[in-house]
């Protein structure tokens, strides 16, 4: 087995909090699987060298970020990365904005010194770009038995509930979903990036967790708020996503819009019943084998474990 260190010595706090899910996921579903994987991150300057292991780091590179790479690399270290946004002509995400046009530029900068990419967009498309600058492959954030939190016995109050950025797009939905239901407890809106504990009390507040596009061109689904809803034993209710795979096999994607909406009215009346049936699926169709070991192997990494 292999030993994983996870850095953000690239991201702000504000950023750190936001890739807290994806890298504790991706690091439980390391341990389900026997390896040793740590996250410090009052530890900004320590880094796994002479071939001990792998430093994981997710996308976001600065050029200072990337000369510590290059030290990291000379001392025997490896890198893995963690992407997780879409490569576009247009930069990240469709190049939507500066910072994810500078951020795509950046990214071969950083790739040279890297063992291994893996990525959490699906597509075939998407495996091609990264692969350009070093083994690369599909990874998901999937189910591991550690990730299940105990129930809290409190009894939910709002049907509905979104936890993420509230653009316009998604205000206008919500506020449709809320016209379906005419209560003042029908939607229950997040978007503060609340510390995890505390966001995982706010989602047990709402029966059901919909899953609603940033904006029209953005067709990724948020995978890490589809695991923390199942794992906090809540349900999931999607509107059409052109990237829902592998997802679509475990939560429900409407085929319309306007389904959507149905969708959710059904499944806020039978929401435990939706929850323990969409579980089922995530724990075989999402094991830690098939999200993240198969991921590994593609990329020749996770092999015996190195002394330090």
């Amino acid at each position: 087995m292999s030993n994983y260190l996870f850095t953000l010595i690239n991201h702000s706090k504000d950023g750190a909090r936001s890739l807290e899910d994806p890298i504790a996921i991706i690091g439980h579903q390391l341990r389900a699987l026997g390896h040793c994987a740590e996250h410090h991150p009052d530890k900004t300057d320590k880094f796994l060298v002479a071939e001990a292991g792998y430093n994981v780091i997710v996308e976001g590179f600065t050029d200072t970020v990337i000369d510590i790479m290059r030290q990291v690399r000379e001392q025997g270290g490896r890198w893995l990365i963690l992407a997780t946004e879409e490569p576009t002509d247009r930069g990240f995400n469709h190049g939507q904005s500066p910072e994810m046009i500078m951020r795509q530029k950046q990214f071969p900068k950083a790739a040279q010194y890297a063992d291994g990419i893996l990525h959490l967009v699906p597509g075939e498309r998407v495996n091609k770009w990264y692969s350009q600058f070093a083994p690369s492959a599909f990874a998901d954030l999937g189910y591991a038995p550690t990730l299940v939190r105990p129930s809290d016995g409190v009894e939910p109050i709002y049907d509905f509930g979104f936890f993420g950025s509230l653009t316009r797009r998604r205000a206008k939905i919500l506020k449709r979903l809320a016209k379906y239901i005419g209560s003042e407890k029908a939607v229950r809106v997040e978007c503060t990036f609340a510390e995890g504990t505390k966001r995982d009390q706010l989602m047990r507040q709402s029966r059901v967790i919909v899953q609603i596009k940033k904006d029209e061109r953005m067709e990724l689904v948020s995978s890490s708020r589809l695991n923390t809803a199942l794992c906090v034993g809540r349900p999931v209710i999607a509107e059409p996503h052109e990237l829902s795979a592998p997802w679509d096999q475990v939560v429900k994607f409407s085929k319309t819009l306007d389904g959507f909406y149905a969708d959710c009215l059904m499944a806020r009346s039978a929401w435990r019943g939706v929850h323990a049936a969409q579980m089922e699926k995530f724990k075989v169709r999402m094991s830690p084998e098939i999200c993240v070991g198969r991921a590994l192997r593609e990329i020749g990494v996770g092999g015996e474990r190195v002394a330090a």
